[in-house]
C-alpha cells in the first residue's frame, strides 16, 4: 500500500508537495476506509482529488505513472532522455526534480527516493525498515567527474562483489538500478520484493481516453470468475444485460481501400491476410440483452459499437476493478465520472470500499455532488489541486482545514472556501 508520495519540480508542481494516504485520528467510516498493512499503521483505501481544469490534478497521477515506468525502463541508447519534465515556467526548467514514494510490500515498509534531470539520475536510494529504523538497500549517486553512477549496497544486503559490479555496469546514467537488476541473473530478496510491487501492484492510470474495454475483454476470456464479476458489474449500468460473448467478424476490402490503410503497422498475420485475401478478421464483443415482450422473455445481442458510452465505460472498468481488489493493487483513475451517471460512480466507490482489503483507489473528478455523500466521504480522503498566478500547482487536503463535521463540504467548496475552483468572471 502507498503511504506517501512527495515530489518537487515535476510537471506543473514547482515547489515540494506531499500527498498522503495516512489516515488521521478521525474514525469516520474506519471500517470501510482504513487498512493496516502492519499493526498500528492506518492507511486509507481511497482518496479523491478536486480542482479546476488545467490545475494539475492529472499530473498527480502522472507522477505515479512516471515512477512505475521509469523503474522498469531499459533505454535503447545511452544518451536517451529520462523523460523527466521539470516545471517550465521560470528559472527551474534546468533544475533536477525529486520524487519519493513510501509504501508497504509484503508487510515491510520501503522508501524509494529519486533525483534526476532530463539526461541522468543524480541520486537514487532504496531503503527498508527491518525494525523501527531504516536500513539502506542501495545508494546510487552520479559522479560528475567520471560521468558514471556509483552504487553502494547497504551493510545488511548480502551481495558478492562480482554481482554488485555486474549491476553497476548495467546501470546507465538514464535508467534505474531496478532496470539494471532485471538484466542480471541475480535474485536479491530485498530488491525483488519492492521491484515486483512496482511492476505488479501499481496499475497504469485509466484516463478518459484509455482503451479499457480491450483490457477487460482479454481478462474475461482468460478467467470465468472475472466474467461473472463483469456481468454483475455491467448490470448496474444496464440491468437488461444477461451475457457477454465474443464473436469473430470478417470484413472485406477493395484494393483501393487497402491502399489507404497503413498496412506496415499491422501484425504480420493480419497484414498478409489483408493483402492476399483482402479480408480483415477481428473479434468483437457482444452484449446479450434480456427483454420482456408481452410477458415473454426474449434475448437479443448487440455489438459493442451499438452500446451506450456509459455501458462500455463501466464494462471497461470491471476488469481493472477486479484485478485491483484481487491483487491488493493500486488503481488511479483520471476523471472517474467520464460517461457515467453520478449514481453509478457512487456505486463504484461503495463497492470498492466494501470489497477492498488493502487495495487502493485514487481518482480525480469534477463531480462535486460526491461531496454530499456523507456515507462514503471522509474528510482526510478529499484533496485539492490549485494553480497559482505563477502557473505552479499546489496540493492540499480538506483535513488541513479546521471545519465542523456538520458543515456541508459541497456548499463550502462551491462557495470557494477551500479554493481549487475555476476563477469565473461575472
Amino acid at each position: 500500500m502507498i503511504q506517501e508520495l512527495k515530489f518537487k519540480n515535476f510537471l506543473s508542481f514547482r515547489d515540494e508537495v506531499v500527498f498522503s494516504f495516512e489516515a488521521t485520528s478521525d474514525d469516520t467510516l474506519d471500517e470501510y476506509y482504513v487498512a493496516e498493512p502492519v499493526p498500528g499503521v492506518r492507511l486509507l483505501k481511497m482518496a479523491m482529488v478536486y480542482g479546476a481544469n488545467a490545475s494539475g490534478k492529472s499530473n498527480l497521477l502522472v507522477t505515479i505513472d512516471f515512477l512505475k515506468d521509469f523503474i522498469d525502463n531499459i533505454p535503447v541508447e545511452r544518451e536517451e532522455s529520462t523523460d523527466f519534465i521539470p516545471f517550465l515556467f521560470g528559472n527551474t526548467s534546468n533544475d533536477p526534480g525529486m520524487l519519493e514514494l513510501i509504501f508497504y510490500a509484503e508487510g515491510t515498509k520501503y522508501k524509494y527516493f529519486l533525483e534526476l534531470d532530463k539526461e541522468k539520475v543524480i541520486k537514487e536510494v532504496l531503503s527498508y525498515y527491518p525494525g523501527t529504523q531504516p536500513a539502506t538497500i542501495f545508494n546510487r549517486e552520479f559522479d560528475f567527474k567520471s560521468k558514471i553512477s556509483v552504487i553502494k549496497f547497504g551493510s545488511k544486503i548480502k551481495i558478492s562483489d562480482q554481482a554488485a559490479e555486474a549491476i553497476q555496469l548495467k546501470t546507465l546514467k538514464n535508467m534505474s538500478v531496478f532496470a539494471a537488476l532485471s538484466q542480471v541473473n541475480l535474485s536479491l530478496p530485498e530488491l525483488d520484493t519492492p521491484y515486483n510491487w512496482f511492476k505488479n501492484k501499481l496499475l497504469p492510470t485509466i484516463d478518459p481516453y484509455s482503451n479499457i474495454t480491450s483490457y477487460s475483454d482479454e481478462y474475461i476470456k482468460d478467467d470465468g470468475n472475472v466474467k461473472n464479476h463483469a456481468l454483475e458489474f455491467v448490470k448496474e449500468a444496464d440491468f437488461n444485460i444477461s451475457d457477454i460473448s465474443f464473436k469473430e467478424q470478417v470484413k472485406s476490402f477493395t484494393d483501393e481501400e487497402i491502399k489507404k490503410i497503413k498496412v506496415d503497422l499491422l501484425p504480420d498475420e493480419v497484414r498478409n491476410k489483408l493483402i492476399n485475401e483482402k479480408i480483415y478478421s477481428f473479434e468483437e464483443t457482444f452484449f446479450e440483452h434480456r427483454i420482456l415482450k408481452d410477458n415473454i422473455e426474449e434475448f437479443h445481442s448487440l455489438p459493442e459499437s451499438l452500446e451506450s458510452r456509459g455501458t462500455i465505460r463501466y464494462y471497461g472498468l470491471s476488469a481493472p476493478f477486479y484485478h485491483t481488489i484481487e491483487k491488493n493493487a493500486f488503481l488511479p483513475i483520471d476523471e472517474i465520472s467520464t460517461s457515467l451517471h453520478p449514481l453509478l460512480v457512487i456505486h463504484f466507490i461503495k463497492e470498492f470500499l466494501k470489497k477492498s482489503d488493502q487495495a487502493q483507489l485514487l481518482f480525480t473528478t469534477h463531480n462535486i455532488s460526491l461531496l454530499n455523500e456523507r456515507d462514503i466521504i471522509r474528510k482526510d480522503a478529499i484533496w485539492f489541486v490549485e494553480k497559482g498566478d505563477d502557473g505552479s500547482s499546489k496540493l492540499f487536503s480538506l483535513a488541513d482545514f479546521n471545519i465542523r463535521k456538520e458543515l456541508s463540504y459541497y456548499n463550502a467548496y462551491k462557495q470557494g472556501k477551500f479554493g481549487a475552483i475555476p476563477n469565473l468572471e461575472d
